[in-house]
């Protein structure tokens, strides 16, 4: 499929808001343990189309895992394989801008299984980021804020978002899709903003 176009009314454009659970940080030693995905159509997210998805990891998982995603062995075991989890996802991508908080996790991760997966190293999307398009205001306001005050959960506070439970894979990408509609909402005239303000 086509990627949307720069030039493209983001009114016009569907989104789709994405978070991973991981059993840690490296991409190239760690394993993606769920997903979690919705979708922003006219700026609206669409519950309906919330997905949470376990995959089996095939290992054990660590105390401080269970402790973090509360998910178990023995839930996880029920999972999907990755290779049926990741063509799920990457046919509910296409078409869409794909929507995280802090991309170095989603595109580690989703570049190291499409490898794995399909020998494809890099694959192509476009894909804007929350705490990217937060910094970028702060910047443009002279701002500063320290590193935590860019976290989901305290960002969300920041635009009067209810707190969620963190570390849910589904519960993130909702928080994530509400927190990019409370930022477009922000720059005032929403139904002008292009694809490319925000990348």
């Amino acid at each position: 499929q086509p990627l949307v176009e720069a030039k493209n009314l983001i009114k016009d454009i569907e989104f789709l808001v994405l978070d991973f659970e991981t059993t840690g940080l490296d991409a190239s030693k760690e394993k993606i343990i769920s997903i979690g995905y919705t979708v922003i159509k006219n700026f609206h997210v669409l519950s309906g189309t919330s997905r949470h998805i376990l995959i089996n990891p095939k290992q054990e998982l660590t105390e401080q895992n269970v402790v973090i995603h509360q998910l178990t062995d023995e839930e996880l075991k029920c999972g999907l394989p990755l290779s049926k989890a990741i063509d799920k996802l990457l046919s509910q991508m296409a078409n869409r801008v794909i929507v995280v908080h802090f991309d170095k996790i989603e595109k580690g991760f989703l570049n190291q299984a499409c490898h794995k997966l399909y020998q494809i190293n890099t694959l192509p999307l476009i894909m804007l980021d929350t705490l990217k398009i937060e910094r970028r205001k702060m910047q443009k306001m002279q701002q500063y804020t320290q590193p935590d005050g860019l976290r989901l959960f305290n960002l969300r506070e920041k635009y009067n978002l209810p707190r969620y439970k963190a570390h849910n894979a589904m519960q993130d990408a909702i928080s994530t899709a509400e927190l990019f509609l409370a930022q477009v909402d922000y720059m005032g005239n929403k139904e002008a903003i292009k694809l490319r303000q925000l990348t």
